[in-house]
């Protein structure tokens, strides 16, 4: 095969870019990779590679889904990925960058590198940006000058990282549909799946049988009894990032965005909760920890559970979650997951609902699935945008700031959750969610904002990233939706030609 000859990042290898990739595919990728032909039997039997006090389970079934993920490769993330949402997911690290502005030292090396991977694929397509480009890309350079030998490793990385976009972009075979979560889900009967308190939670129990769920609903360390020793030390020195005040910023920018015509934000006390690098896929926890960041703030019901305000931690949050099993409350979820405690495992909605109905938070979970394209994206941008009106006292302001709370969100099959705290109308008679992604920080061109009035030159570059619209929600069929309870706001439930499926994915 012709072509430009290529490095490989890790040893140095030299060959033509498909051999090469092939070759990063064989040599060094972790586990089992999609693109090596590997004997069936050889298949089912390999270990799961991971660090060496990782206890793993060695399943039948199982997990012939491995191959479909991969860990992010910008330096720091750590997050495991389905292959296929890899591209959206580096798209959103450069977000991380967005706004410029920030000071030498205000940019983290992965977010920096994401900023030069965005810079790098502007050149290679071609356009009237590509000399713009080439000057951020000389300024990032200047600024990382006493950073020389990490500025090196990330270039390798970018390199490896656009090597990766452009095999992502190939065709690939369809994969088969992960395993049902649970037995409603296996009849694909569609129903009300609302629940709002601690007995309700318990009467999903009733369902007779329940089956342990795999790497397409749990993650990658979807058998693991233990996490690492090093990522406990991790976790335990840092709590993770946190940043208030964020929301009068987006508030400020939405008034000032010329693509909307109205826009909803939840109650502004709510905290966006990051990730720490390298933590890998805790997702459902910060969310956790958002819908907390609310109930301390506004004094919602159960408030006295956390003391002085204190968010509570992962490892706080996993023994809540098995109390909650303890007391009956979705204790399916032991079966389904084999236990959560000190573990990587994902937790999806109902340990979410499990933790809030335990402590006496009154909450509600729906969710919503249909086959049938757009159809699902179109019932939760509905209800979420009446959710929010119902919270709205004076309807002619362009941007409507509510003392709602936020709204646990999750994307079923892939898993991702996130909180969504607000709802935009565009111009164009389109609806984007906002919310506040766990897997990435805000941007210093945000957080300089904070607690300041300002105008912004370009709004709606620094709203990018809190953004979703039908470009993300377009790809999946199946959400769901987790939000504390208040009587007076109308439920999420479905309506006639009900397109409602029970809450039961990971993350």
């Amino acid at each position: 095969m012709d072509g430009p000859i290529r490095s490989c990042p890790f040893c140095g290898f030299r060959a033509v870019e498909y051999a090469m990739l092939l070759h990063v595919e064989e040599t060094h990728s972790e586990g089992s990779s999609p693109f090596v032909v590997r004997d069936a039997a050889v298949a089912k039997t390999e270990p799961i590679s991971g660090a060496e006090d990782d206890k793993v389970d060695q399943h039948a079934d199982a997990d012939q889904e491995e191959g479909e993920y991969t860990e992010c490769p910008v330096e720091g993330c750590g997050e495991i990925l389905l292959t296929k949402e890899v591209e959206d997911h580096l798209e959103l690290h450069a977000g991380e960058v967005q706004g410029g502005d920030s000071g030498p030292d205000s940019t983290s090396d992965s977010a920096a590198e994401a900023g030069s991977l965005a810079a790098k694929s502007r050149h290679q397509s071609g356009g009237a940006g590509d000399d713009s480009g080439h000057r951020r890309e000389r300024e990032e350079k200047r600024r990382h000058r006493h950073h020389r030998d990490k500025s090196s490793k990330s270039s390798r990385q970018s390199s490896t990282i656009q090597a990766w976009r452009k095999l992502l972009a190939m065709p690939q075979a369809k994969s088969p549909s992960p395993a049902p979560a649970s037995d409603a889900k296996a009849s694909g009967a569609a129903g009300d799946s609302a629940a709002g308190s601690a007995a309700d939670a318990s009467a999903a129990n009733a369902v007779p049988k329940r089956k342990r769920l795999g790497k397409a609903e749990l993650g990658k360390y979807a058998h693991e009894k233990r996490m690492p020793d090093w990522l406990v030390e991790h976790l335990k020195k840092g709590f993770g990032i946190r940043q208030e005040g964020v929301l009068p910023v987006l508030e400020q920018l939405l008034e000032q965005s010329p693509s909307n015509s109205y826009a909803y934000l939840c109650h502004p006390c709510v905290q966006h909760v990051s990730k720490l690098k390298k933590e890998g896929g805790f997702c459902g926890y910060r969310n956790i920890q958002m819908m907390v960041s609310y109930i301390v703030g506004s004094q919602f019901l159960g408030f006295e559970h956390f003391p002085e305000g204190k968010l509570p931690t992962i490892f706080r949050i996993q023994d809540l979650i098995e109390e909650a099993w303890d007391k009956g409350i979705n204790a399916q979820g032991r079966v389904e997951t084999g236990g959560v405690k000190g573990t990587r495992k994902y937790i999806g909605t109902p340990e979410a609902q499990a933790v809030f109905c335990s402590l006496d938070v009154p909450c509600e979970a729906q969710g919503y699935r249909n086959k049938e394209p757009g159809r699902s994206e179109e019932r939760l941008l509905q209800e979420i945008e009446r959710y929010f009106e119902s919270g709205v006292l004076d309807p002619t302001y362009k941007v409507r700031a509510t003392m709602l709370p936020p709204i646990y969100f999750q994307h079923a099959v892939a898993g991702h959750s996130m909180t969504i705290v607000g709802f935009e109308k565009l111009k164009n008679g389109l609806g984007n969610l906002l919310v506040f992604d766990p897997m990435f920080h805000d941007a210093p061109g945000i957080t300089r904002l904070v607690g300041r009035y300002f105008e912004h030159a370009s709004p709606d570059v620094m709203l990018k990233p809190y953004r979703r619209g039908h470009k993300y929600l377009g790809k999946y069929h199946e959400f769901e939706v987790l939000r504390l309870h208040l009587p007076e706001i109308p439920s999420l439930g479905p309506q006639a030609g009900g397109d409602a499926a029970d809450a039961s994915s990971k993350d």
